[in-house]
């Protein structure tokens, strides 16, 4: 009885395995990858044309000129109070 109830058990289990299986087979043969390759080409976002940024060279070289000074002729820091330490500016 005990051998009965055993080759039933795997019998069942070999069924149940196999018709899972079966949901992964395919009846027609693999693609090219059209699909795949449709999909990802309509996901794609056309280039738009977009006007150049930035700065010209003489804005930009007297930025550069403005940063040098700054090194040269630094502008003195306000006194400022150092809150909730009680070495504010009194």
């Amino acid at each position: 009885m005990k051998t009965f109830l055993n080759f039933f058990r795997t019998a069942a289990v070999t069924v149940a395995c196999l018709a899972a299986m079966s949901g992964c087979a395919t009846r027609h043969p693999a693609g090219t990858g059209a699909t795949v390759r449709a999909i990802m080409a309509s996901q794609v976002v056309p280039a738009q044309p977009r006007p150049e940024r930035g700065t010209d060279a003489a804005a930009a070289m007297a930025g550069y000129a403005n940063y040098q000074r700054s090194y040269v002729t630094p502008t003195p820091q306000g006194d400022s109070a150092m809150i909730g330490s009680g070495l504010g500016g009194k």
